[in-house]
């Protein structure tokens, strides 16, 4: 008996014989033909994904009003943090009120859109919310701090950012809670970053944070002028402030706001 040739037939399949090239398709060992689609199956899969959207408009809505009910939350917090703070020092209170305001004209000048604008409202309102743990004889000194009291001073940045940490939504505001006392030239507090490492918003809130104080009287001294101000913001351009934040703020009319027609009569022109 001859043996049988395993190479293929030249110009065929090596399983069917078949001519190469032709579309005839032959399944393979275990493989199934794909089912017909009736239209049963066509109503049981648009009823699926009926189902599948139905459960994700109802865990939609919960998500909705679980973020409603966070945001209504975190108004509380911030308005409870405003109110104490206010209960602790009234002079914190009121200026708080004035660099909101004095920020929000800055921002508009630099062009921040609107989202930036609200972060900038939240973030002025709780700047100084870690003054609540310094001591409001410290805080109403009419004479000059002594070190230790300087240095109990310098923690109400990162106070703040601690007192912020928990709640999510209140994020947005820690760049100006814990870096606006920075300076430019890298002597500031609490991280001594120096320039643009110095985030924006900490730029920004650090001239109108300063100016603030500069025109508004304290127990150790008299409110300077619009003029003296103005004079000290040029000098201290470069140093202690971000240049750019300067000219942006001397042309932004922010110092309008505290002629004596626009404040409660604690600042001067």
């Amino acid at each position: 008996m001859t043996p049988r040739d395993p190479t293929p037939p030249t110009g065929t399949d090596a399983v069917t014989d078949a001519p190469v090239g032709t579309s005839a398709e032959v399944p393979q060992a275990g493989q199934d033909s794909p089912a017909p689609v009736t239209p049963e199956h066509d109503a049981l899969y648009t009823a699926q994904l009926e189902r599948y959207a139905a459960e994700f408009g109802t865990l939609y809505l919960k998500y909705r009003q679980q973020t409603a009910e966070l945001e209504t939350a975190t108004r509380a917090v911030v308005h409870a943090f405003v109110v104490a703070l206010g209960a602790h020092d009234p002079y914190t209170r009121r200026h708080t009120q004035r660099v909101q305001a004095s920020a929000l004209t800055l921002a508009h000048t630099l062009g921040w859109d609107s989202t930036k604008l609200e972060d900038v409202r939240l973030g002025a309102l709780l700047h100084d919310i870690g003054k609540t743990s310094v001591s409001d004889t410290i805080l109403r000194k009419p004479g000059r701090l002594t070190d230790a009291e300087f240095q109990s001073i310098t923690q109400h940045p990162v106070i703040g950012a601690h007192m912020i940490a928990g709640f999510p939504a209140l994020t947005i505001a820690r760049p100006f809670v814990l870096h606006h006392h920075e300076r430019w030239d890298g002597r500031g507090y609490p991280d001594r970053l120096a320039g643009t490492d110095i985030p924006v918003q900490g730029r920004l809130l650090a001239v109108v944070d300063a100016v603030d104080a500069m025109l508004t009287d304290r127990p150790y001294r008299q409110a300077l002028s619009v003029n003296q101000v103005t004079q000290e913001l040029l000098r201290g351009r470069d140093h202690q402030f971000d240049p750019d934040m300067i000219e942006a703020f001397l042309d932004s009319g922010a110092l309008d706001l505290y002629r004596p027609d626009t404040t409660d009569g604690s600042s001067h022109d």
